[in-house]
């Protein structure tokens, strides 16, 4: 909490009250006091509204507040001092449920953590994760932005359409309290997106799994791994083979290294918000008889807003599942809903892709078993094949054939579960820009799957747990335990990490050497270049995208990141960019200066860079140098 302004801070507060938990009553309407749980959902679901008010502004040309303004107002005015009552105060019924909620804690205390270390200060000291940076720097523009998308602060006049929710609703946070860029994510959003997902899956587990051990449906539901996105079984069964074979703990503690494979180093928010927008759909469904449709309709509808791949996957498994109840009932109204999630999901749609009137840079297409092959082609499949039987495997023991409530069907329950691996079958992107090909971040579609396969899990269990044995009920506690237990012993390692060595976490970033430099140059009328577009997690390993120049800051950069986003005039300046990586100074890099209006050169002293530079210094340190252009230029 160093260097956060308390008073901002409570500002951010009072806004998140008004346009998370108030707003929110849009969503869920206020008829009783909330549960706690309810309620922090309503928070979190409502600040998405807000949100997706915001960026539908910007879209359109008005002013940024005045969606997220009308929503606040037409909120007081429909439910008046309903709209304002908080929760009740929680009721806990018996050391299950707390239970549970330690383990919660545990699960998501990694990622909380390297939130809060990369707050302190009056810029970010530390960045985890590579995309961290890149997430920050569009906080940054978002705050100032007048238009949708807004303008790159890595590429000059660029502009890049993307899932711009939750940077949004951080920039929403900073633009109503004033909160600098970082302390809105780290210190405020991070965390409250934490709290929603923990909140979420209790509010899905009380409304579809009420009688399964809490101890066993809470971690289910928050469980990362596996994820189809790393391979699980294929890297766990070699390792467990290893450690049994050696009779050493070395295997498994590699294993427990392996951040990514467990989940607990996933801090970007894109993929926190699609986390509790899946969990939110779930008990949202579970729930449509006793509190409608809206929350659902819109997490659904919204969703590509925040995660565009998860988007895709809960609205193709919406309409098949309300499909199928549709013809299963001989009845229209499964599909008001689907109707109101779509539309939902055209005006957004839009209001990101369509308005913008961009270049198009992807495409999709038809290309039958291209998942299976991919996995194929990498010696993966079979490690697949084991992660689905692992995720079923619960259920099965518990199977009984017991008939689900009306509501409900089981094909129905499958078919949203497994729309996402349908559709990495049957399709694939294409990034249709320079030098790109098919595009892999098409299957982050299967990340939402095995969340809604233990859904599913957990219905089953609800649906037979009076009848089925104890002996079953054991082995189902077993598996569970199985399957939890490597999650918390990884998140308590790597929470460990954190606290007593942060520079060994994931994609570990020391900002300090580069954040003096930056500090000594305005932010406001500069235009920077630099010799080294490294990154320097994992000693330098990720080239052409030197994202921490924008993200600390805010500062706009010429040129730095040709990974991320590729434009018409992006070979141009790398032509440039080469010229700030020779021997000698030329007069090539004046005429750049004055045509662009380059204001400073940040040197990396280690890397290679002009000799001498015949500009005004403006800063030295141990590793950067800051060399001022004239103003002329």
């Amino acid at each position: 909490m160093a260097g956060v302004n308390l008073a901002l801070l409570a500002g951010a507060l009072v806004g998140l009250y008004l346009l998370g938990y108030v707003t929110g009553a849009w969503l869920i309407p206020p008829t009783a006091r909330p549960t706690l749980a309810l309620g922090i959902v309503r928070l979190v679901s409502g600040l998405f509204l807000s949100t997706t008010l915001f960026m539908l502004s910007l879209a359109v040309g008005v002013t940024w507040w005045s969606g997220p303004a009308a929503a606040l107002a037409g909120a007081l005015a429909t439910y008046r001092v309903r709209a304002l009552t908080v929760p009740q105060r929680p009721s806990i019924p018996g050391w299950q449920p707390v239970a549970a909620g330690l383990v919660a804690c545990v699960f998501v205390a990694p990622l909380l953590i390297a939130s809060l270390r990369m707050a302190p200060g009056d810029y970010p000291p530390v960045f985890f994760s590579v995309d961290t940076p890149y997430f920050l720097e569009k906080v940054h523009a978002l705050v100032h932005a007048r238009e949708l998308p807004p303008l790159s602060l890595g590429m000059l006049n660029g502009k890049y359409v993307y899932h711009y929710g939750s940077h949004a609703a951080a920039a929403l946070i900073a633009r109503v309290s004033g909160l600098p860029p970082h302390h809105s994510l780290f210190v405020v959003l991070t965390p409250l997106l934490l709290a929603g997902i923990v909140a979420a899956a209790v509010v899905a587990i009380r409304a579809m799994a009420p009688r399964v051990p809490w101890l066993l449906a809470l971690p289910l539901l928050l469980l990362g791994a596996p994820s189809f996105w790393y391979p699980y079984w294929h890297d766990v069964a070699p390792a467990l083979g290893r450690a049994v074979s050696e009779a050493s703990f070395g295997p498994l503690q590699t294993l427990l290294s392996d951040y990514q494979l467990w989940g607990v180093a996933n801090i970007n928010g894109q993929n926190l918000a699609s986390q509790f927008i899946v969990l939110g759909a779930i008990g949202g469904i579970a729930a449509a008889r006793t509190r409608g449709w809206r929350l659902p309709v819109f997490l659904i509808g919204s969703a590509i807003l925040f995660k565009a791949q998860s988007g895709i996957a809960l609205l193709g498994g919406f309409v098949l599942m309300q499909g199928w109840e549709a013809f299963r009932t001989r009845s229209g109204r499964p599909l008001l809903p689907v109707a109101a999630a779509i539309l939902v999901f055209a005006v957004v749609y839009s209001a990101l892709w369509l308005l913008p009137q961009l270049p198009k840079t992807f495409r999709t297409e038809l290309h039958p078993f291209w998942y299976w092959n991919y996995l194929s082609d990498r010696g993966r499949l079979t490690g697949f094949v084991a992660d689905i039987v692992w995720l079923l495997a619960p259920a099965l023991l518990v199977w009984r054939g017991s008939r689900p409530p009306a509501e409900w069907s089981r094909t129905g329950l499958l078919t949203l579960a497994f729309t996402p691996l349908v559709l990495v079958n049957a399709t694939r992107g294409l990034d249709l820009r320079i030098g790109k090909g098919y595009d892999e971040d098409w299957l982050q579609i299967v990340l939402v799957a095995p969340m809604l396969i233990h859904a599913v899990v957990l219905m089953v269990a609800q649906w037979s747990w009076p009848q089925v044995s104890a002996l079953r009920k054991r082995a189902f506690a077993a598996i569970a335990a199985i399957a939890i237990v490597p999650q918390g012993v990884a998140a308590v390692y790597y929470s460990s990490v954190l606290v007593a060595a942060p520079q060994a976490g994931h994609e570990f970033v020391d900002n300090h050497a580069l954040g003096e430099a930056l500090r000594a140059i305005p932010v406001s009328g500069s235009l920077l270049v630099t010799n080294d577009l490294r990154y320097p997690a994992g000693e330098f390993a990720r080239t052409n995208r030197q994202m921490q120049i924008p993200a600390l800051f805010g500062h706009q950069a010429f040129a730095i990141n040709y990974a991320y986003e590729v434009y018409d005039f992006s070979e141009e300046r790398m032509q440039l960019q080469r010229l700030l990586e020779s021997e000698h100074w030329t007069g090539a890099i004046d005429e750049a200066a004055r045509r662009y209006g380059w204001t400073h050169f940040i040197v990396r002293k280690d890397f290679a860079h002009p000799q001498p530079i015949p500009l005004m210094q403006v800063f030295d340190g141990p590793e950067y140098a800051v060399f001022r252009f004239p103003p002329a230029a």
